[in-house]
């Protein structure tokens, strides 16, 4: 044995000597019985994102955000850009708190945040009832939190 071969050994020898004075089979705890008993599996994920309660505007509500989209939109837009193939693919996954913070924030292009909430809520419910959200009894409220719970992916079933 050369001496730089000594101190492997004995550091081998020691490793080998801990895992045998470990124990045996007897020294090791008997797996619990509920261990083998199998949790019931987890309920699978919806797949599409159920629309909340609150998701519900009025016709009126749509109608005003119709008409505010005529007045401040149309200079840039079609109102069928926001019921094509391709607002649905990009807007399917995201929800209608999105799209009022993109309307609230940044449009229109020429004064840039100057919709009231109201005015932009109401031009969020316009592009819903146009996607296949139906009118409800109560007017959707400008409230962020509320509307991030809004779900869109229910505009791609068509």
């Amino acid at each position: 044995m050369t001496p730089k071969s000594k101190p492997i050994f004995a550091l081998l020898g020691t490793f080998l000597a801990a895992c045998a004075s470990s124990g045996g089979p007897d020294s090791m705890p008997a797996p619990a019985a509920e261990a083998t008993a199998e949790a019931p599996p987890a309920p699978a994920a919806d797949p599409v994102p159920a629309v909340m309660a609150s998701a519900t505007f009025t016709d009126d509500q749509a109608d005003l955000g119709r008409d505010l989209f005529r007045a401040q939109c149309t200079e840039c837009h079609y109102s069928s850009e926001f019921s094509d193939s391709q607002f649905k693919f990009k807007w399917s996954r995201r929800s209608a708190g999105n799209l009022y913070n993109l309307i609230q924030s940044s449009m229109p292009e020429t004064a840039p945040g100057s919709l009231t909430p109201d005015e932009a809520v109401a031009v969020v419910t316009y592009i819903m009832r146009m996607n296949g959200f139906e009118p409800g009894a109560s007017e959707l409220p400008a409230d962020r939190a509320v509307l991030d719970g809004i779900s869109l992916a229910s505009i791609r079933g068509e």
